[in-house]
């Protein structure tokens, strides 16, 4: 049940096109007719007109926020302060004289104690003349009467303090009656929890001392105890207050909850503060005292948790629970002002006010109810209903022109040739809801020929389609938002029936109950006229009245399994079990007995209470009817009562077996245990007969489905067809390769030449891996057949696909699509290094005795290579200190995955002699 349209959005509405010149105003007004509750639009309207100066959007704004939020302290105390700054005095008085007492600020109480000491100070800033002094001191007491017990209210003190200490006395009384004024007050702010609370109690202590040192002692240790207290209660306090002040809404404007954690939180937030309150945290000995705090906090509380229906009720209790029932009515009656779409709230108002002996409230709230949920009922009926004859009268114009085109068709003589479609047009999968109208039909359709009169008729179908799935999704959303609402107008009734019953007896619910049952169908559903047979049966004790109307309903709900499950608890519990089997043999084998429910209930009644014949022939027809049912949970089932299952956890073990295989059994009406056996899978924790039809081939369900829907056809219709003859096979850009022409020699800081291996492994090493191009336009396919396709099958096993660079290409590269794809071939000769330990490291030595031959890799490619003897395939240590050369030409790079002599495998790290690589080609022990 949605709230009526306050009169906000309509003020807001009516103020859209009045600001349209103005886009940021334009924009937050059209959010807040949207919504009314959007706390950002209302502050960016009063940010925008603050900073241009325009205060009759600001007094607009605010006066159009307070209709939505009229206990907002801050937003009330803004606008008075805009009145004052303005100069309507008279207009932030009526602020003040009807909100002051209404609603416990300390931000409207704090405005209006500024306006009455700026009305009363003389021209040097001061309050000098005792009328005046009078009226400020009287307003002082009235702000510390009503918000003195303020976490806030500390600065109120200290200032009232203040203003006391400036009297100026004219005689020894009046000094006497000053200094007595100052010590009562400032008795009282140390004994209130508040920020200020410390700082005050070092001022009395300043205060007594200067009086008279012996008798401050005394003063002292009388009030340091309420002291204490207060002061440990506020350490408390500031803890709940910072719990609130941590989930509190955006600028602390309430908002109506929708439930998120963040809310909840902050709701328990304020019942803990709540609690605290109530448990009477400073040893206050009077009760009134006490009470008028607690008052005070669950005011506080229910200006916060404006929308929140909990907080009113447990205000009125507790004020109903202190004797205060005029105030505990009063104060349900603001709830059922505040928030009159919750039910909650208005049956406890109605209860409330029964209990105080007032009909004519409660009829009155129990009619306002039924009234506004049987509106929402009309109102979004007729939403739903405007949308779909729309949707109806575009579906008979897409008949009407379909029908001139086909009688149009049959005048022509020829047919042009439709193109083969890539996706075939009876494999078009149906659109869903959102889609626009069907304006792709043209309105000349019916007049063209040949090719386009196939693709109009085409597009008429097709515009056919989109509308009936158009109309299903809103039929569907019409189900279900009326289905919420039904359910709150039958609710309603079964409460007005109810107080009927207790207050005026079951005759005035008879005559009741005859405006319900003229109510269009599909209104209501069949918990009320369940409610009104129980009551026939306990209220009346008129059994045949009751099953009659049992009887009679179940004509009307008998596509309803839970009706007929409460028709046979009806009468198994009365004791007419003729009637029962004769209830579930008509049942059982329509629709509404695909439901578990009914056998299930059936089934106990007949263990309980029926012989061993009639259980075995249920129990047969029990296995029959569902598959997933076998003679194992039959037993189970016959061999336990209530909530005692012994035999099927220990001796069956279902429990475990779920755990297994899901919670088995909804669809099947065994609701406890369900599947038990191995051999009788069946659907899982299905709830209905409506679900497990529901559940479509392929759906990922986590459920098991029956053999009719694993072997039920698949439509076509509902499936893309991909059509292959329209595609055409890749292939791949393969460019040119030139071998590179043979190094005669490597660059040698001797200035010699290489050895002929050296020259070969020169030659096969290249300084750019060949087709690197394509590598770097990501084009891994064509690098392979490139590579492929000019390979010397000798030589294949090193130096022809450069696999380090496509690796590279595959793995680190972003989409293959990097520039510059380097390759780890470098030049066989660089300039020499010495071994760590001293020595030449090993290969072919130099005229300088310095090795050639070495590659020194880069920092992407020193990862996971040896040496490697190139004549014997002989894994030789890095780090060798062996000063004769080695056998080979040095030692070369070579691709993952292939050692020299064609084994598989990736080389290790280490070195012969523990020594390891480590980056930029060095060593390391």
């Amino acid at each position: 049940m949605s709230e009526p349209s306050p009169n906000t959005e309509s003020s807001v509405q009516r103020n859209v096109r009045h600001y349209s010149g103005i886009p940021e105003v334009a924009m937050f007004k059209q959010r807040l007719a949207r919504s009314s509750h959007d706390v950002e639009a209302w502050l960016g309207l009063v940010n925008y007109a603050k900073l241009v100066g325009d205060d009759a959007l600001l007094h607009e704004t605010y006066t159009d926020a307070l209709k939505q939020y009229p206990s907002s302290g801050q937003l009330l105390a803004s606008l008075a302060d805009l009145e004052l700054r303005r100069g309507n005095l008279q207009s932030a008085e009526a602020v003040f004289n009807s909100n002051l007492f209404s609603v416990p600020s300390i931000e409207l109480w704090q405005c209006y104690l500024n306006y009455v000491l700026k009305a009363n100070v003389d021209g040097q800033g001061v309050v000098s003349q005792p009328e005046r002094r009078a009226t400020v001191k009287q307003c002082y007491k009235l702000v510390l009467d009503n918000v003195g017990c303020d976490r806030e209210a500390g600065r109120i003190w200290a200032d009232y303090i203040g203003f006391l200490s400036s009297g100026q006395a004219n005689a020894p009384y009046e000094e006497q009656q000053k200094t007595e004024l100052l010590r009562e007050t400032f008795q009282a702010a140390v004994a209130i929890p508040h920020l200020k609370v410390e700082e005050i109690w070092k001022n009395y202590d300043v205060f007594e001392n200067r009086l008279d040192r012996a008798t401050a002692k005394q003063m002292l240790s009388r009030t340091s105890p309420s002291y204490m207290t207060a002061r440990t209660a506020l350490r408390v306090m500031n803890k709940h207050w910072d719990a609130i002040r941590r989930h509190q809404p955006l600028h602390a404007i309430p908002v109506p909850p929708e439930w998120s954690s963040r809310e909840i939180d902050y709701l328990e937030a304020w019942k803990r503060y709540l609690k605290w309150e109530m448990e009477n945290p400073l040893n206050i000995n009077d009760a009134g005292a006490l009470r008028r705090r607690v008052v005070y906090a669950y005011s506080q509380a229910c200006m916060a948790l404006r929308f929140y229906p909990e907080i009113w009720i447990d205000f009125a209790e507790y004020l109903s629970s202190q004797d205060q029932h005029s105030d505990a009515l009063a104060k349900m009656h603001s709830a059922s002002k505040v928030l009159p779409s919750s039910l909650a709230v208005q049956f406890a108002y109605a209860e409330m006010a029964e209990k105080h002996k007032q009909p004519n409230v409660c009829k009155q709230v129990y009619e306002n109810v039924i009234k506004l949920t049987r509106a929402d009922i009309d109102s979004t009926t007729a939403r739903y209903t405007r949308k779909l004859d729309k949707l109806e009268k575009s579906l008979a114009q897409i008949g009407v022109k379909k029908a001139a085109g086909e009688d149009q068709q049959d005048m022509q003589d020829t047919e042009a040739p439709a193109e083969t479609p890539l996706v075939d047009s009876d494999s078009e999968s149906d659109e869903s809801d959102g889609m626009g109208d069907d304006s792709g039909v043209e309105d000349n359709a019916s007049d063209t020929s040949g090719p386009e009169r196939n693709g109009a008729a085409a597009a008429m179908e097709k515009a056919k389609r989109r509308t009936n799935a158009r109309m299903a999704s809103i039929k569907a959303r019409m189900e279900q938002d009326l289905s919420g609402i039904r359910e709150l107008y039958t609710l309603s009734w079964i409460m007005y029936l109810r107080y009927t019953q207790r207050s005026e007896g079951i005759d005035a619910v008879r005559q009741l109950l005859r405006r319900p049952r003229s109510d269009p169908p599909g209104y209501l559903t069949y918990h009320l006229f369940v409610s009104v047979a129980r009551m026939e049966y306990h209220v009346a004790k008129k059994p045949g009245v009751a099953a009659k109307l049992f009887e009679l309903y179940s004509k009307i709900f008998s596509d309803q399994p839970a009706y007929i499950v409460e028709y046979m608890s009806y009468l198994i519990n009365s004791g007419d079990d003729t009637n029962a089997r004769a209830l579930f043999e008509r049942f059982q084998g329509t629709s509404t007995g695909e439901s578990g429910d009914i056998w299930s209930t059936f089934a106990e009644f007949e263990y309980n209470y029926g012989d061993m014949s009639s259980i075995a022939k249920l129990d047969k027809r029990y296995i029959e009817k569902f598959e997933h049912e076998s003679v194992l949970t039959r037993l189970a089932a016959r061999y336990s009562y209530l909530d005692v299952d012994t035999v099927a956890v220990h001796d069956f073990g279902f429990p475990y077996r779920k755990e297994h295989r899901g919670n088995v059994s909804a669809a099947s009406g065994h609701r406890r245990y369900g599947d038990a056996g191995h051999d009788n899978a069946g659907p899982a924790d299905v709830d209905s007969s409506n679900e497990l039809a529901a559940i479509g081939i392929g759906s990922v369900t986590g459920r098991h489905l029956r053999k009719d829907q694993l072997l039920a056809p698949v439509t076509p219709k509902r499936f893309v067809k991909l059509n292959t003859s329209a595609l055409e096979e890749y292939e791949p850009v393969v460019e040119d390769y030139v071998q590179p022409e043979p190094m005669s020699a490597s660059y040698n800081s001797g200035g010699g030449s290489l050895s002929a291996t050296e020259a070969r492994h020169t030659t096969m090493s290249p300084t750019v891996p060949p087709h690197s191009q394509l590598l770097e336009q990501g084009d891994v396919l064509s690098y392979v057949a490139a590579s492929v396709a000019n390979v010397d099958p000798q030589s294949f096993d090193s130096h022809a696909l450069d696999t380090e660079a496509l690796f590279d290409a595959i793995m680190q590269t972003r989409g293959l699509g990097q520039q510059q794809v380097q390759s780890g071939y470098r030049p066989l000769a660089y300039m020499p290094r010495q071994a760590p330990h001293g020595g030449s490291l090993g290969g072919p030595q130099s005229r300088q005795g310095r090795p050639v031959g070495r590659e020194r890799l880069s920092r992407s490619r020193s990862r996971g290579y040896s040496g490697y003897d190139d004549n014997h395939g002989d894994r030789r240590g890095f780090g060798s200190t062996r000063k004769s050369p080695r056998r080979g030409s040095g030692y070369r790079q070579l691709p993952y995955n292939r050692s020299p002599n064609g084994s598989s495998g990736r080389p290790p790290r280490s070195g012969g002699n523990g020594q390891r690589r480590v980056s930029r080609g060095g060593y390391r022990d």
